[in-house]
């Protein structure tokens, strides 16, 4: 079965990993059709053997791309049709193939919330994101949202037809963050975020939470990423007297060795997430996660058992609940530890390609 999934950008990012990781492991003739982008991501996937195309089109010429995208379905004789990011492109080309193609199997893939789906950097337009990303989800066979918050978010904002939705939990590549164990005793507990660096991933948070802390000098914290933020990041941390122990290593391409060497993982986002593949990446690496309760997080942590769930953008809980593990015993942080990779399990690459590739197939036989 020949499966079309397209990507808008040619960078490299969680969609890009995710949908590479795919490819690799899915029994299916698959093929990654990139709309535009200057990025390096076709290079990457072409060096693991994915058939990819990038038509490096233009973002203007809307009627000009979207015939482009349906004479390639044309040409490979396409059975599936995935739309993996929010940007209108995809979706009018989701809607379009199924107006030329009846028969081509068609799905909508819904990666964050209904409401950053929509949203815009400009007001302008945004009623019209709106209407064709709602548009597209009611006439696709299938939609696939990432958790039960984001599904939830479908049925409340964008009225998407409930039976046309499945959750599919995005994967992970567990044999790529084994469980690594620490040194639960040291005076130093490592801290790390990794991400874009933008106000909405919360980082901030964790740079307030440890001006609040007793002892500063009891926490060492990582920032793995790069993104328009990070100069409000920087200032802020020497504003707060916690720049000497905050480090930014920018964009990374070591992330599973440096989560080794990580104690604590800090993910607190402001908006509701998705998912939180670097969230099940630590957690199976065996860090310590302390997240924002918020989103799909409570779909990833349960409270007190494989990790910690603090209030959404309550910085002062945060703090609270750093110097909370700093001081718990070395045998309960390994316990949380070894629970947490344990719970990663259930979000593998291998359940995630398989789940994909059913409803693919289910589809066709239809």
């Amino acid at each position: 079965m020949k499966v079309i999934t397209l990507l808008t950008a040619g960078h490299i990012g969680g969609i890009e990993t995710l949908c590479m990781d795919y490819a690799v492991h899915s029994r299916h003739d698959n093929l990654m059709l990139i709309l535009w982008g200057d990025g390096h991501v076709d290079e990457l996937m072409r060096a693991k053997g994915i058939r990819v195309l990038n038509l490096h089109a233009s973002k203007r010429n809307v009627a000009a791309t979207v015939g482009r995208v349906m004479q390639v379905i044309r040409d490979e004789k396409a059975d599936v049709l995935i739309a993996q990011h929010e940007a209108s492109m995809s979706h009018l080309c989701l809607m379009r193939a199924k107006m030329l193609f009846p028969n081509i199997h068609t799905i909508a893939y819904a990666q964050l919330n209904a409401v950053d789906m929509i949203r815009a950097d400009e007001k302008k337009g945004l009623w019209l994101r709106r209407a064709v990303i709602g548009s597209s989800l009611k006439r696709a066979d299938d939609v696939v949202a990432i958790s039960q918050s984001v599904k939830q978010s479908l049925l409340d904002v964008l009225n998407t037809p409930e039976d046309k939705i499945s959750v599919i939990y995005n994967g992970t590549d567990l044999a790529v963050f084994p469980y690594v164990p620490r040194n639960h005793s040291a005076e130093i507990m490592e801290l790390m975020f990794t991400g874009r660096l933008i106000p909405e991933k919360g980082v901030q948070l964790t740079i307030r939470a440890l001006s609040e802390v007793d002892d500063i000098s009891h926490y060492h914290f990582r920032i793995v990423g790069d993104g328009p933020y990070r100069r409000d990041l920087e200032k802020l941390a020497e504003e707060l007297g916690v720049g000497d122990i905050t480090e930014f290593l920018g964009s990374r391409s070591d992330v599973p060795e440096l989560i080794k060497t990580a104690d604590v993982f800090i993910h607190m986002p402001i908006w509701a997430e998705g998912f939180g593949i670097s969230v099940t990446e630590a957690m199976s690496s065996g860090c310590i996660c302390v997240c924002a309760d918020n989103g799909a997080m409570p779909e990833l942590i349960t409270d007190g058992e494989d990790g910690y769930l603090v209030g959404k953008e309550d910085h002062i809980a945060l703090a609270h609940k750093l110097e909370e593990i700093y001081r718990m015993s070395a045998a309960d942080k390994e316990r949380i530890a070894m629970a947490a990779h344990a719970k990663a399990g259930v979000f593998s690459i291998e359940r995630f390609v398989r789940d994909l590739d059913e409803l693919a197939l289910r589809g066709m036989n239809r």
